[in-house]
C-alpha cells in the first residue's frame, strides 16, 4: 500500500508524492528525501530536511572516512573531510549538505565560529536547500556561545519554518529557554504561549523561577566572616562543615603553639588560617553565585525539556534529523 509522503509545490501547482512498497512514513519528524537523480526536496509530515541529491553509494564511499573520524571523536578532522566533499561536489544542493555536516562536526568540537562559517557556505551554495537544519544549528551554536538573544532569534526562525507541531514545540521551548537565560521572563512566557502541545510543565517551571529568590553574593560574603555560615546561606552544608572544622583546627593549633612558644609553627599556622578564613568569605560569595546558577539551570532544563534534535549519521547521504528523548 502506498503512503502519502508530502505535498510539494512545482510551477504553481501542488503535486502529491507517495512512497512505494517497502517505504513507510513514521511519526512526526520523518525526514525529507531526495531520490537518486532528483534535485527537488520532498518534505515529510514532520519537519523538512534536505537530503543530498546523490546515489546511496555516497554514504558508503567518500563520506565513510568523515563518519569514521566523527565516530572516533575527531570532529575537526571529520569537518575538514566534509568540507573536502563539499568543494568536490558540482551539485549545489549536495555541496550545501556537505557544508552543513561540516558545520555540525565543528559544533561538536565547540568551534562555534567555524561552524557558523560552514553554515554560511551551505546557504551560499544552495540558499533554499536547508532552511530547517541551518536554523536549528545556528540556534544551538548561539546557545554554545552564550549569545542568548541570537539563540532566541534562531529558535523563533525555526518555529516559523517548521510544519509540524513537534518541531514547533521544540523551537518554542528553545526560544523560551534562551529568553530565560537573559532573565527576560516576559518574553520567555510569550515564547511558550505560541507553542503547540503540552507545555504546562514548562510554564510551571517559569512560574517557580519567577517566585523564587536568588541569593545575594554580598550577603554570602558577609556571613562568611563566621566560618561556614556563608555556605549555609546557599545550602552547601558539606562545605560549611569543612570550613568550620578546618578553621577551628587551625585556630586551636595557633593557640597551642603560642602557649608553647613555638613561634615558627605558629607563623605557619597563622598563614594557613588566614588563607582558609579569607576562603570562607570568598567561598560564601561563590556559593551564592553557584546557587543562582543552579536555580537558573534547573528552570532552563524544565522549560526546554529533554527532547533534542540529532542528525543520524547512518542515513547519509540523507540529512536525517531525529528527536532524541
Amino acid at each position: 500500500m502506498e503512503k502519502i509522503f508530502g505535498d510539494f509545490p512545482h510551477n504553481g501547482k501542488i503535486f502529491r508524492e507517495s512512497c512505494g512498497p517497502g517505504f513507510s512514513v513514521g511519526r512526526v519528524g520523518d525526514p525529507a528525501v531526495f531520490w537518486p537523480g532528483c534535485c527537488r526536496a520532498r518534505w515529510a509530515r514532520g519537519f523538512g530536511v534536505v537530503a543530498l541529491c546523490a546515489a546511496s553509494a555516497w554514504g558508503e564511499g567518500p563520506a565513510r572516512l568523515a563518519l569514521d573520524l566523527s565516530a572516533e571523536g575527531r570532529h575537526e578532522a571529520a569537518a575538514i573531510e566534509f568540507r573536502r566533499l563539499a568543494l568536490a561536489d558540482p551539485v549545489a544542493t549536495n555541496a550545501a549538505g556537505w557544508f552543513w555536516l561540516a558545520a555540525h562536526e565543528y559544533a561538536q568540537e565547540g568551534a562555534w565560529e567555524q561552524s557558523n562559517r560552514m553554515l554560511d557556505r551551505a546557504e551560499d551554495a544552495a540558499p533554499l536547500a536547508l532552511p530547517i537544519p541551518v536554523a536549528w544549528r545556528r540556534a544551538e551554536n548561539a546557545l554554545g556561545e552564550r549569545d542568548w538573544t541570537s539563540a532566541a532569534f534562531h529558535f523563533d526562525s525555526l518555529r516559523l519554518k517548521a510544519d509540524a507541531d513537534d518541531l514547533r514545540e521544540f523551537a518554542a521551548r528553545g526560544a523560551a529557554a534562551a529568553r530565560l537565560r537573559e532573565k527576560n521572563l516576559a518574553d520567555a512566557r510569550q515564547a511558550l504561549a505560541v507553542a503547540p502541545g503540552d507545555v504546562a510543565a514548562a510554564r510551571q517551571a517559569l512560574d517557580r523561577y519567577a517566585t523564587g529568590r536568588d541569593k545575594r553574593p554580598w550577603l554570602g560574603g558577609v556571613l562568611g566572616l563566621v566560618p561556614g555560615l556563608g555556605y549555609v546561606y546557599s545550602g552547601e552544608y558539606a562545605n560549611a562543615a569543612r570550613s568550620l572544622i578546618l578553621n577551628s583546627l587551625f585556630l586551636w593549633g595557633m593557640v597551642e603553639t603560642a602557649t608553647d612558644d613555638q613561634w615558627g609553627v605558629f607563623a605557619v599556622l597563622t598563614f594557613a588560617e588566614f588563607t582558609w578564613y579569607s576562603g570562607s568569605i570568598y567561598g560564601g560569595i561563590d556559593a551564592a553565585h553557584r546557587f543562582n546558577q543552579r536555580r537558573l539551570d534547573g528552570a532552563v532544563t524544565h522549560v526546554r525539556g529533554e527532547t533534542r534534535l540529532l542528525p543520524d549519521p547512518m542515513q547519509i547521504p540523507v540529512i536525517w534529523l531525529t528527536f532524541d528523548y
